[in-house]
């Protein structure tokens, strides 16, 4: 027996002697984001850290990239890290100094998906695919072309009952959502014609993931009823067929903005 589970033992032993509520863990991970299983605390506090800027990792500067580049999703699979965005062009969002001189300062072209590689998160390549054609050329790093895509938010799929073909997955779409598959995370198609979800807005990031606990596809998308953006959530065994979507409850608390979710489990404690 371990020091680790000889010490759970001994607690657990004590709080049963003492009549206290047991939280059994088992041998799982926990993150202390709360109160939940503290029972007091002396000379000590939770703080939330916040993240450090390191340096610029990659320059959205090619042509079909444009000037509203968005939506960046980051995969770590295996030996390396995958991330898909949004290429698209939009004079409005030009600096406002400039428009006022009247000069052209962006193109506008249809929204693309773009996909990049890293073997350590910081030093970006962009692979010439050749799949999608833009200004009569296939010498880029597109994989998708469809206004579809305005929001393309893939995983990789860890049911294990995932076809061969269907190892990663997707949603994304503009108005309604529709489901994607790929066997390499590269080439993708559409699990079928029909969007697969329509009572949302969808107008930003919409997540997918498999929850391994609970053993079912969940995705988090975005509504806005009341006049205010916020989240559903809904379930799925197959990918295709979902429940219906559930608004968000964050009980007496003032209505606020929220735009842009990029709910995950968490790899250490996936619960």
């Amino acid at each position: 027996m371990g020091a680790r589970s000889l010490v759970w033992m001994l607690l657990l032993a004590q709080l049963v002697t003492a009549g206290q509520p047991v939280i059994d863990i088992g041998n799982r991970l926990e993150l202390f984001v709360d109160g939940y299983l503290i029972d007091s605390m002396k000379g000590a506090s939770l703080r939330l850290h916040a993240p450090r800027e390191e340096s610029t990792a990659i320059v959205f500067d090619q042509p079909w990239e444009g000037n509203t580049s968005t939506y960046c999703t980051v995969i770590k699979d295996d030996d390396r890290y995958r991330l898909y965005y949004r290429g698209s062009s939009d004079p409005s969002y030009a600096p406002t100094a400039l428009l006022r001189k009247g000069e052209t300062v962006v193109p506008v072209h249809e929204e693309v998906t773009c996909y990049a590689e890293s073997k350590d998160g910081i030093r970006w390549t962009r692979p010439s695919l050749g799949l999608v054609e833009f200004q009569n050329s296939r010498a880029n790093n597109i994989i998708l072309g469809e206004t579809a895509v305005h929001n393309f938010a893939p995983f990789k799929d860890a049911n294990p009952a995932a076809a061969p073909g269907a190892r990663y997955k997707a949603v994304g779409g503009s108005g309604k959502l529709f489901a994607y598959q790929s066997a390499d995370g590269v080439r993708w198609t559409k699990m079928r014609a029909e969007p697969v979800i329509t009572d949302g807005r969808f107008d930003s990031l919409n997540v997918a993931f498999y929850d391994t606990v609970r053993g079912e596809y969940v995705v988090i998308y975005r509504d806005s009823p009341y006049g205010i953006r916020t989240v559903k959530f809904a379930t799925s065994k197959d990918f295709l067929k979902w429940t219906p979507g559930v608004l968000a409850d964050y009980g007496p608390a003032p209505l606020e903005q929220l735009y842009t979710n990029a709910t995950t489990p968490y790899f250490r404690a996936p619960h």
